[in-house]
């Protein structure tokens, strides 16, 4: 019989020194824990010592990789294993006195910030003998200095006792089995080590921020590793100059009473007309790839929407509503926030501006539910929908008991089904539910489910599909079965007693660059507006009586602000959107790399300007116009010079909010 456990000398110290970082981490997560406590529940505590330990391991395992390649190296017979063990002892101990230096450094930024270290940190270093001075001052530097001294005499004399034990010779013999078997497992554990989690999705610094409470994400967090995670962001990517330059022109833009240049308000407080003892559920559904051009009410000949269609034909419908900038990820940050996500990497990724204020918050009386049917882990908008948003339920796909599809996890139906469930499970509860309920199957791979609901796919020709914006009948018969879904979430919904009370919102996440739509206008497919212009749809017969078409731009720094106005909530408002049915300004922010060059702008009903971020120009389309393509400046230069002070003023804003956008 094999004996797998005849464990090598190499794999003993492998693990003994990932056991040793691994031990040391968490008695310093102790010492954060004691040091500065705050008073939280014992869940949370708990949950976040998990989600600790695990990031722990992680860096345990990375500090244990120079001894491993190391070890690795001394199997070659023109390297000798002493020599391996001569670079182990001095490498080792180094790598560990670095990292307990760094926490050192962390726990003094954080008593002084109430925040983990990370990049910023070297701004510190722009007035460095001021920083000093005042570290010397306020900090027990000697103090400091011998404890990391003792923890790391500490660590060097045990680590010398673990290469004793382990890294002599020994006479054990191993069969090809036993190195196999245990090289596999080795990789395992490292693998595991790692990723932290079985889920499709690896750790991320976002699960940390499961809690409000800042206390417990930066107990949770671990120092090294987040200052690597925020080390490939910019502190920040504005000039304030600029910013105060157009704070005037976006104040007027965005009705700013109370202005106040230097210290840069864009707060605005704004009281419903009415005061309401009760409001309605609002929910939300964020429709992925959805382009205006894909409706049948706006002339798609393969008429993929009709009930969508319906929805908006008695609604609310705005035809010329645009998200700033392709992407899924950027399209969430920018509806929760009002904030257009002008970085120039996805912000729900960047640890830096993780706390942002929303206008959800202040539907106070509410229960809220983002839903998702896979994984919150997906570009880090778990931290950004449970740390920003007050009392805001994260459902997704774990915590949704029906069968994973594909990659996206749920099907969008069974994530109607179940938003229709707690929309009527109200047994305890008499306050009003805000759900959002993000949808995927619109999207590569375009799987249909077995259980489908009745839902039949249809065949048509590859001209004909193409002719229509398609590029594929799987694109087709996807685009149908969202339509399919939202019909069948609205007949659960007409049987339930929330129904009137509710209103409901439908708006496309961006659309696609797909074949050219002959049914949409030239620009749609000239000026790459088709990826921009998707449909917002607000329906709710007992509370909006009356149908119509709202054809002035707007676009989704505005839905917010519309929201809690149709609610009549009392709202504070520091996005970069307004309330459409109160102020109509018919303006548009995008930001554009379909084009060339790459360009922000804004876009209303009759032109659209760009600005090109390489800072070679403008140009000014008239979209209505035969040649929508050219450049009409020349001819409508007052336009143009309006269009491009308030292009300027967002772009510039935006950026700044991104960074000031706090709770």
């Amino acid at each position: 019989m094999i004996n797998f456990l005849n464990i090598s000398r190499r794999l003993k110290y492998l693990f003994g020194t990932i056991a040793l970082s691994w031990v040391l981490f968490f008695l310093l997560r102790v010492a954060f824990f004691l040091i500065f406590y705050e008073s939280s529940s014992l869940t949370d505590i708990l949950k976040s010592f998990w989600v600790g330990l695990r990031f722990d391991l992680r860096l345990s395992i990375l500090t244990a990789l120079p001894g491993l390649l190391l070890c690795v190296i001394a199997s070659n017979k023109y390297w000798k294993f002493s020599h391996s063990i001569s670079l182990i002892k001095l490498i080792y101990p180094s790598i560990l006195s670095l990292i307990v230096l760094f926490y050192t450094f962390d726990f003094a930024t954080y008593s002084y910030t109430q925040q983990r270290i990370d990049i910023t940190v070297f701004t510190l270093l722009e007035n460095f003998a001021i920083s000093a001075g005042m570290m010397w001052e306020s900090y027990p530097i000697v103090w400091l200095f011998l404890i990391v001294l003792s923890i790391c005499s500490g660590c060097i004399f045990i680590h010398s006792y673990l290469i004793k034990i382990t890294l002599k010779r020994n006479k054990l013999f191993q069969t090809k089995y036993q190195k196999s078997f245990q090289v596999l497992f080795c990789f395992l554990i490292y693998l595991f080590g790692f990723w932290g989690t079985f889920s499709q999705y690896m750790l991320l610094w976002s699960d940390a921020f499961f809690s409000r409470s800042s206390f417990v994400s930066a107990l949770a967090l671990n120092p090294v590793l987040y200052f690597y995670d925020t080390k490939t962001f910019k502190e920040a990517d504005f000039e304030i100059e600029k910013v105060k330059d157009h704070y005037y022109t976006i104040s007027d833009y965005l009705g700013i009473d109370s202005l106040d240049i230097n210290n840069l308000n864009y707060t605005r407080k704004i009281l419903p007309k009415i005061n309401k003892n009760s409001h309605p559920n609002v929910v939300i559904i964020f429709m992925e790839s959805v382009g205006l051009n894909r409706m049948g009410l706006v002339g798609n000949p393969l008429n993929p929407t009709p009930f969508l269609d319906s929805l908006a034909s008695n609604g609310l419908f705005f035809s010329k509503f645009y998200i700033p900038w392709v992407s899924t990820s950027r399209s969430v940050f920018t509806m929760l926030t009002g904030i257009p996500d002008v970085a120039r990497r996805t912000s729900s990724r960047n640890p830096i501006v993780r706390d942002q204020y929303s206008i959800l918050s202040d539907f106070v009386d509410y229960e809220k539910y983002y839903m998702i049917g896979g994984s919150a882990s997906w570009a880090n908008i778990r931290s950004l929908v449970t740390y920003n948003i007050k009392n805001m339920k994260l459902i997704e796909m774990e915590d949704i008991d029906r069968p994973r599809v594909d990659v996206w996890g749920v099907s969008d139906l069974d994530l109607f089904k179940e938003a229709d469930n707690i929309l009527k499970d109200k047994k305890n509860s008499t306050n009003p539910s805000f759900i959002i309920i993000q949808t995927a199957g619109n999207h590569r791979p375009y799987t249909i489910p077995d259980d489908n609901e009745g839902f039949i796919k249809r065949t048509h020709r590859k001209d004909d599909l193409n002719k229509s914006g398609f590029k594929s009948i799987e694109q087709y018969n996807a685009m149908r079965l969202l339509d399919h879904s939202i019909k069948r979430f609205f007949e659960l919904a007409k049987k339930s007693s929330y129904y009137d009370n509710t209103v409901f919102v439908l708006f496309g996440d961006h659309g696609t660059a797909d074949p050219k739509a002959e049914h949409m206008g030239e620009e749609d497919y000239s000026l790459k507006l088709r990826s921009y212009n998707v449909p917002l749809i607000i329906y709710s017969p007992k509370i909006i009586q009356q149908s119509k078409e709202i054809k002035h731009a707007s676009g989704l720094s505005d839905l917010m602000p519309t929201i809690a106005g149709i609610c009549e909530i009392p709202y504070t408002n520091k996005t970069m959107g307004n309330d459409i049915l109160k102020t109509a300004n018919d303006i548009a922010f995008l930001v554009n790399k379909k084009m060339s060059p790459s360009s922000y702008g804004v876009i209303n009903s009759e032109f659209y300007l760009r600005v090109f971020r390489d800072g070679s120009g403008s140009e000014l389309h008239k979209i209505s116009g035969e040649d929508p393509a050219s450049d009409n400046k020349a001819s409508f230069f007052k336009e143009a010079d309006s269009l491009k002070k308030i292009a300027d003023a967002i772009y510039q804003t935006s950026k700044y909010m991104l960074y000031h956008n706090n709770n």
